[in-house]
């Protein structure tokens, strides 16, 4: 098991040497660093296109999809609570109250009726 990780060790020591000094060649070329710039302008670039066509179509940016969601997680949370409060209540009033059948038959009186003369 030594052995193995003592192999082990030596390669990934080499690789990082290799690694160092191949990152260091290409920092120092000039041509790479171009290219490199010229990559990244390139996808700002692309990123803002992208972006514009995305508005002209009106699809929402992904914080804008993030904040919607927030807020109807928000606004499910509320409904849950107002919901609770709703349930709660009608139990409390019932005790003090008439009930609903009391209600309904002092409703229900037939209208007078007219006369036609």
């Amino acid at each position: 098991m030594s052995d193995s990780q003592g192999l082990f060790d030596r390669l990934k020591a080499r690789g990082e040497e290799v690694w160092s000094q191949l990152s260091t060649e290409l920092m120092s070329n000039e041509h790479f660093v171009k290219a490199v710039q010229s990559a990244v302008r390139g996808k700002e670039r692309l990123n803002d296109a992208v972006g514009t066509a995305l508005k002209t179509m009106n699809v929402p940016t992904r914080t804008e999809f993030k904040r919607a969601v927030a807020r109807i997680d928000a606004l499910e949370k509320e409904l849950a609570a107002v919901k609770a409060r709703a349930k709660a209540a009608p139990a409390k009033k019932a005790a003090g109250r008439p009930s609903g059948a009391a209600k309904a038959s002092a409703a229900k009186k037939p209208a007078a009726r007219r006369s036609r003369a």
